[in-house]
């Protein structure tokens, strides 16, 4: 005998017309989130998801009007009745395509392509309800930069033996606040007044695993449950942190190339270059490093600790050099 769970997404698909003696549940991806469907005749597969009432239906309208601005996402199909999801005890299910992976990821290349493209497209003449109260003040943004800046700066007093992490942590403190100084030059306020006009809309979670390389070889963008309407700059800030996670990559090689690609296809956000300069110039993956040490309770003294911050500093000079000569130039 079915579950209710199953009796309920077997309730759902039927609204698709693909009715239980015609499809299986294969197989659940995600936890009562997400569902491997597969129409017996056909062979075909599909992905039905599963969002939070919480959450309210704006991912699934943004990935619908992705879609039908052609943008690379999976198709997401209408019901019966043309809607694009159904609504049942407190939760919102659609479906969607079922992409076939290649079995490797895209390259870093192709993640920039996709976040700059994400940006470029993800831009409508009406906003998708609800409607966000406001968006963030450049008062906001200098608030939270400022913040992380001091947090650095205590962590660096805290410190103070004049040893060799003493002296790491002065520098991506000093490193920082320049970088806030360089934040305040920037025509931060016309960007985010910009970004609001334009209605512009983050991913919000940009990884590695929402960008798929297909079979067929097409990259597809999956997963908007983060999606909100906010300033690009964020999702910017996410990825130039991914790809700099691991001390071994060149982080001038891979700075330059973020800012060349995001850039030469999002071209709308070119006059800004030196706010996204600015916020990018501080140590934001060294901070995340210790940070993130620091609420574990892990020692930072410790050699292998000493070793991984030594090898973020150096990294965050190089990328901190690179960006000031930058923002001159943009500036």
């Amino acid at each position: 005998m079915a579950s209710k769970r199953s009796r309920l997404l077997f309730d759902i698909l039927s609204h698709y017309d693909l009715y239980g003696t015609e499809i299986d549940i294969m197989k659940e991806l995600k936890k009562e989130k997400v569902w491997l469907v597969q129409n017996k005749k056909t062979k075909e597969r599909y992905v039905l998801k599963r969002l939070s009432e919480d959450k309210t239906n704006f991912p699934i309208l943004l990935h619908s009007k992705l879609y039908q601005e052609r943008f690379h996402v999976p198709k997401i199909f209408q019901t019966k009745t043309d809607q694009y999801y159904i609504h049942r005890k407190g939760h919102y299910y659609y479906l969607m395509d079922y992409i076939v992976p290649s079995g490797m990821k895209p390259s870093f290349q192709q993640r920039i392509e996709g976040l700059a493209r994400f940006h470029a497209h993800s831009l409508f003449a009406d906003w998708i309800a609800p409607r966000p109260s406001s968006f963030l003040e450049p008062k906001d943004v200098l608030s939270a930069h400022r913040q992380k800046a001091a947090q650095l700066e205590e962590q660096a007093k805290a410190i103070d033996h004049g040893d060799a992490l003493s002296h790491i942590m002065k520098q991506m403190a000093w490193i920082a606040n320049q970088s806030y100084a360089w934040l305040e030059k920037s025509n931060l306020a016309d960007f985010c007044r910009t970004a609001k006009e334009r209605k512009a809309i983050c991913h919000g979670d940009y990884n590695s695993n929402n960008l798929l390389l297909a079979k067929n070889r097409e990259i597809m963008m999956i997963d908007f449950d983060r999606a909100y309407y906010g300033l690009p700059l964020d999702d910017f800030r996410f990825l130039l942190v991914s790809l700099m996670k691991n001390p071994k990559n060149d982080a001038v090689k891979r700075t330059r190339l973020l800012f060349a690609l995001y850039f030469s296809i999002c071209s709308l956000y070119t006059p800004y270059k030196s706010v996204y300069a600015a916020d990018a110039m501080f140590p934001h993956v060294f901070y995340s490093e210790t940070v993130g040490r620091e609420k574990q309770k892990q020692v930072l003294h410790s050699p292998s600790s000493l070793d991984l911050l030594t090898r973020l500093a150096e990294q965050e000079t190089k990328k901190f050099a690179f960006l000031s000569d930058f923002f001159k130039s943009e500036g």
